[in-house]
């Protein structure tokens, strides 16, 4: 393993950087890689924080089956990262050393990177650990988007794991009436106590639900946002539907055990409620040209730093670890010790 001396070593053109590789599960190993002086239109940067993704991190430590085809590993964790500009390229304008940026770099203490890799520009006052978890509130965004969520829908989030909670909070932020689902007692008190959720629910109390939402024909959820890998609750995600509703997918059902013993595509719920079923946790990288892509990953990215204070990104920030401790990081959100929903990595001790 490297040592934890964030310095870039240099010898001539010579720079080097400390990156995190899972070799296998729970196989984490720390890697030297070489870095190149930033060339025309790149710069050159240092990791200040990164957040780590759970779902999709822990997935890989735990050997989750693949969601593509072939050999996952070795493989690069986290896609969350604000880093510093230590030096730019030639032809670079927009960007400063000294500036702070939030990019899709893994958990790496330095990386070089082109100017279009940069998805948010840190204004003076916002803090790079408020910002670093954006993504993760872009998931929930694109959700909200995707799933056609407006003032005064009703929305019921599956699952209160990091993507549950920032589900919850964005289509809050859209003004709708949110419910949540989860077995677990604490993210239910965030959902209702810190993002705004109208009522957080047991799986036991599914008919409460439903209570407070409605049945019949004008009654049950207009959105649902399932994050979960969970059969059963992409059954229970048909059930709360309502007609003409949405359910739209961040978890990958499925996953990780067999269909049960029912239809997943049911009459009685696909078919008599004209479900619309989606997998929504892609989006446009950027606009093109004409505008067609206005919601895309770089204006989503924006709008959630500017708005960071309708909501603190703080709350789903379990403890912050030191870098170099990404494996115990892991280790402790896998046992979800003290109840954490995700962690921050320090990169600057």
């Amino acid at each position: 393993m490297v040592g934890s001396n964030n310095t870039v070593s240099s010898v001539g053109a010579h720079l080097t950087a400390r990156v995190a590789w899972l070799d296998a599960p729970e196989a984490l190993v720390w890697r030297e890689e070489p870095l190149h002086a930033p060339a025309l239109g790149e710069i050159l940067c240092e990791t200040v924080v990164s957040a780590i993704s759970p779902g999709t991190e822990l997935a890989a430590w735990r050997g989750a089956a693949p969601l593509r085809p072939g050999n996952p590993y070795p493989r690069v964790q986290g896609y969350c990262n604000v880093a510093k500009v230590l030096e730019t390229g030639d032809g670079v304008e927009e960007i400063a050393a000294g500036d702070r940026v939030l990019t899709l770099q893994s958990h790496r203490s330095h990386f070089v990177c082109g100017v279009s890799d940069i998805y948010v520009k840190l204004d003076p006052h916002m803090g790079a650990k408020d910002i670093a978890p954006a993504y993760l509130f872009h998931l929930g965004y694109n959700a909200v988007l995707r799933g056609g969520v407006r003032a005064g829908s009703r929305v019921c989030v599956i699952g209160l794991g990091v993507l549950g909670l920032t589900s919850v909070a964005m289509a809050k932020h859209a003004g709708a009436e949110v419910y949540a689902i989860s077995d677990h007692d604490h993210p239910r008190y965030l959902a209702e106590e810190q993002f705004g959720a109208r009522g957080a629910f047991a799986r036991a109390g599914k008919d409460k639900l439903l209570g407070e939402i409605g049945a019949g024909a004008n009654g049950g959820a207009d959105v649902v946002i399932l994050t979960t890998n969970s059969w059963g609750d992409y059954q229970l995600a048909l059930e709360i539907a309502g007609r003409n509703g949405v359910i739209a997918c961040l978890g990958f059902p499925g996953r990780e055990d067999a269909p049960g013993d029912y239809n997943p595509l049911a009459a009685e719920h696909f078919y008599n409620k004209q479900l619309r079923i989606e997998a929504v946790g892609a989006s446009p990288l950027e606009n093109d040209p004409r505008g067609f892509n206005r919601f895309n990953l770089r204006d989503n990215l924006n709008h959630i730093a500017r708005a960071v204070g309708s909501w603190s990104a703080g709350q789903i920030v379990s403890a912050e670890y030191p870098a170099h401790d990404l494996e115990r990081a892991y280790t402790d959100l896998a046992a979800r010790k003290g109840n954490a929903i995700t962690f921050l990595l320090d990169w600057t001790q």
